[in-house]
């Protein structure tokens, strides 16, 4: 009840408790079907995607007004909305949880069509709209909100990216960086402008940061094509410097040797391993649920649960009921 709802159980889970119904499956499994269809279940649409996606972050950093006057509270607002809504579409259409990270379809309302330059939604709420094959939106990580909360006010921050998206999306928290370790500079106003790519090639040299950067860098540089406020851009906007704005270049190997183009490639070469995506979600599920965090000698269970949906091709739904069906969950 405090998973699903956000609050104490009803009278119907209470006269289900004493009867000892939820000791059986069938039992437990049907007081969890009335659970999921009760109006209460949003308590969990809601609150769980801020926490696992880190959403209380969106709008820490202002974005400098002066750089993006077009920001605004709505905007922000309406960022969050988006994500929020976006999980609570998957689970209540039971989709794949590829579909977190790679689809073809998101939820707008006309601030943010405005925003992303896409046509914008009769209705004044917001609503899933279909995006065409060429559009670069699609899938979680690429919302306006995850962008913006892994940037600061004035740029884009790709390591800040990696590392978030090494955290929620595939549950790998990278170590935190070196003491001492000089920031990257802005450009000089007489030497050429340089994209940050350019400039955290040159940090990499650093042995002590090497190692830990080669696998948390290309995760983030693979969104550089988007801004601080995750618009789309073909070049990279440079305060100071001589020059022309630099071209991006959002292509990059993942640790294993594949090699993407740019977000699109690199969206689907992480919905195909949904093996992996699986696991990471459920990490960051259980927690949620059980309120704790998980160790190491959680995971057996945690890749035993996985397994357990992987035949339903790890729809949402059935991640959250292979979960609440385990001895992982009812033994907390």
């Amino acid at each position: 009840s405090y998973f699903l709802w956000s609050s104490m159980p009803d009278e119907k889970l209470f006269a289900a408790a004493r009867s000892g119904k939820l000791h059986t499956s069938e039992g437990l499994s049907s007081e969890l079907d009335r659970m999921l269809a009760d109006p209460k279940n949003d308590r969990f649409l809601d609150a769980f995607p801020k926490q696992w996606l880190q959403l209380h972050r969106v709008g820490m950093f202002q974005p400098d007004p002066n750089l993006y006057p077009e920001y605004d509270p709505w905007l922000e607002e309406s960022m969050v909305m988006e994500t929020t809504a976006y999980f609570a579409e998957m689970f209540k259409k039971n989709l794949p949880l590829r579909e977190a990270v790679d689809s073809n379809w998101t939820m707008l309302n006309s601030r943010l069509a405005i925003h992303y330059g896409l046509p914008t939604p009769r209705q004044a709420k917001l609503a899933r709209v279909e995006l065409n094959s060429t559009s670069q939106r699609g899938g979680i990580l690429t919302h306006a909100s995850i962008l913006s909360l892994t940037s600061d006010g004035t740029r884009h921050r790709p390591v800040h990216r990696g590392a978030w998206l090494s955290e929620a999306i595939l549950a790998r928290t990278p170590p935190p960086p070196p003491p001492n370790v000089d920031p990257l500079e802005p450009v000089a106003a007489d030497q050429p402008k340089t994209t940050i790519r350019s400039q955290l090639e040159a940090h990499r040299t650093n042995r002590t940061c090497a190692s830990c950067h080669a696998k948390i860098d290309p995760l983030g540089l693979a969104f550089d094509n988007f801004d601080a406020i995750g618009r789309w851009r073909e070049t990279e906007r440079i305060e100071g410097g001589t020059g022309d704005s630099p071209p991006v270049d959002a292509s990059g190997a993942l640790p294993n040797g594949k090699r993407f183009a740019g977000p699109a490639e690199f969206k689907k070469l992480l919905a195909e391993n949904d093996d992996e995506l699986a696991k990471a979600f459920l990490e960051q599920l259980a927690t949620y649920a059980l309120r704790r965090v998980m160790t190491v000698d959680d995971i057996q269970q945690l890749h035993a649960i996985a397994e357990s949906a992987k035949a339903e091709e790890y729809r949402l739904q059935s991640l959250v009921r292979q979960l609440v069906m385990s001895d992982l969950f009812q033994r907390r």
